[in-house]
């Protein structure tokens, strides 16, 4: 998304194509790949989605991708030739492991030979690891036959920075990858909003709509008294509390500290005295039917995410101005013209 902002914002015309997706969202009737629906929307892009990503599967796929009648990379190019023209460059996304896809021959490196892309492998994290796995995903790439560009280090942790730019590019640089960049952990990107939970919950917001866009940096599960709850509340700034609507003392008590947010379950509305005190403090109150169990569950798995909503409006312009501090875009635009370049240069003769 970062990348696709900057492009465009530099004058080129930009597409973007995710041959192969997973069908979590539905649009239309149909099922789509969420990031799908997300660059379609957010992007603003022209291009049908069923053109976007020509195949989409379900968690089990390789029955499907297995049957040669299904003519996969034939799918793939075709849709890929028309999604290119009127573009000067297509911004291609991959599974989210190289060797993924490798049983039916389309994981990163034969997309790659086949659509004539260079691979940018996107890494997350800081530790020593990190740096091994990008150069064996590299080594597994053009092995494969792909055309490695290089490795952009994401979420990396603001205080090891420095130490990836010093020890971890030069470890990888040695075995002949190429660093793009650094991207440092942004918690804007990573953690929720408000909105998100309320709109992940279904729940009903009850106090502070005009506050739903503060993050969540946290959960704290309230099954404690008040007293024994305080000195948590107090460490937990920034997290959001989860109890029963009748826990009136708790409640009281939690408003009077850092928290973001109430989560309340199992539909049972508050106090009024409750109610006044969230409106003044400009803490949210958020109300769910489900049971407690059940909530934190869905909240475990439920990460920071961009949508199309107006809520996450503000992380896709982050997106962007990351790509300009931190990734090497420019580098990435000259490799770019120089192969066009060569094209030309080899059509002509």
């Amino acid at each position: 998304m970062g990348l696709l902002q900057k492009l465009r914002e530099i004058g080129l015309r930009v597409g973007y194509f995710k041959p192969i997706g997973v069908g979590l969202k539905t649009l239309g009737g149909r099922r789509v790949d969420p990031d799908t629906a997300l660059m379609k929307e957010a992007a603003a892009l022209e291009d049908p989605v069923e053109l976007i990503t020509p195949i989409t599967l379900g968690k089990r796929y390789l029955e499907l991708l297995s049957d040669p009648e299904q003519k996969t990379m034939e799918k793939i190019k075709e849709a890929y030739s028309h999604l290119c023209k009127d573009k000067d460059i297509v911004i291609i996304e991959g599974p989210p492991r190289p060797e993924m896809l490798t049983c039916s021959q389309c994981n990163v490196a034969h997309l790659s030979s086949e659509l004539g892309a260079k691979v940018i492998l996107v890494v997350k994290g800081s530790g020593d690891e990190i740096a091994e796995q990008a150069v064996l995903y590299k080594k597994f790439i053009e092995d494969c036959g792909g055309d490695f560009m290089g490795v952009i280090m994401n979420f990396v942790p603001r205080q090891l920075i420095e130490r990836v730019r010093g020890i971890l590019i030069p470890a990888i640089e040695r075995c002949g990858a190429i660093s793009l960049g650094v991207v440092p952990d942004r918690k804007e990107l990573s953690q929720p909003t408000i909105r998100d939970v309320a709109s992940e919950l279904e729940a009903e917001v009850l106090t502070c709509t005009k506050h739903l866009d503060k993050l969540v940096e946290g959960y704290l599960i309230g099954a404690m008294t008040p007293e024994s709850a305080l000195s948590w509340l107090r460490r937990s700034a920034g997290s959001a509390l989860i109890t029963g609507g009748d826990r009136t003392d708790l409640l009281l008590t939690a408003l009077e500290t850092d928290i973001s947010a109430v989560i309340l379950t199992g539909n049972i509305y508050p106090a009024l005295s409750v109610l006044t005190r969230s409106e003044e403090k400009g803490i949210p109150i958020i109300l769910v039917s489900q049971d407690t169990f059940t909530t934190t569950r869905q909240l475990e798995e439920m990460e920071g995410k961009i949508t199309a909503s107006p809520s996450s409006m503000n992380k896709i312009r982050l997106t962007r101005d990351i790509v300009s501090e931190y990734v090497d875009w420019k580098r990435i635009i000259d490799d770019y013209v120089e192969r066009k370049a060569r094209e030309k240069s080899s059509c002509a003769s």
